[in-house]
């Protein structure tokens, strides 16, 4: 009895000692679930978007930019401090609202305010500002065609609702300067 309590006390210990020593020579970076790209790690979350963690701010994207490389951006001014985020009220979804607060969210971290506004009078809410683009905007668009360019001071983003939230991405990496 008192050997068969040795052993199994042995066996305990040696399988303790052991996944100790495992544990302290894992890696625990997990670079299964991390990307790098021109020097940015972007790590899949358990909602399978990335994150990129950017002078300690967290940007947060839903696809890789090598997944994005067919997509073309013109180049636009990011300067300003404000820029108006327009829908067509009529629009509105939940793929528009996504692709919204996701850009109003990098304008956040990049220290730009992003204000949502209608682009017209007869189906905007109430307590929204009607805007054209006079005023630095992002104008979101739904469209079968899926394109981003420039007209005045607006960047248009056209598409359905899968590419609105790709083109958002897109955007968002190059306020971000992954792109």
């Amino acid at each position: 009895m008192k050997k068969r309590q040795l052993i199994l006390a042995i066996f305990i210990i040696i399988i303790m000692i052991s996944s100790a020593i495992g544990f302290v020579y894992t890696n625990d970076s997990n670079d299964t679930n991390t990307v790098n790209y021109n020097g940015f790690k972007f790590k899949l979350t358990e909602n399978y978007n990335y994150i990129v963690d950017i002078n300690g701010k967290q940007f947060i994207f839903d696809n890789l930019p090598n997944q994005l490389e067919d997509m073309e951006l013109p180049e636009f001014s990011t300067l300003n401090t404000k820029y108006y985020l327009i829908i067509n009220y009529s629009e509105k979804n939940g793929n528009i609202d996504y692709s919204i607060n996701k850009l109003r969210y990098t304008l956040n971290l990049v220290n730009k305010k992003g204000i949502l506004a209608c682009a017209n009078t007869e189906e905007c809410n109430a307590d929204l500002p009607v805007k054209d683009c006079t005023e630095d905007s992002f104008y979101l668009k739904k469209s079968s065609i899926n394109k981003v360019y420039l007209m005045d001071k607006c960047v248009i983003i056209e598409g359905n609702d899968l590419e609105l939230v790709r083109l958002t991405d897109k955007i968002n990496m190059k306020l971000a300067g992954i792109i």
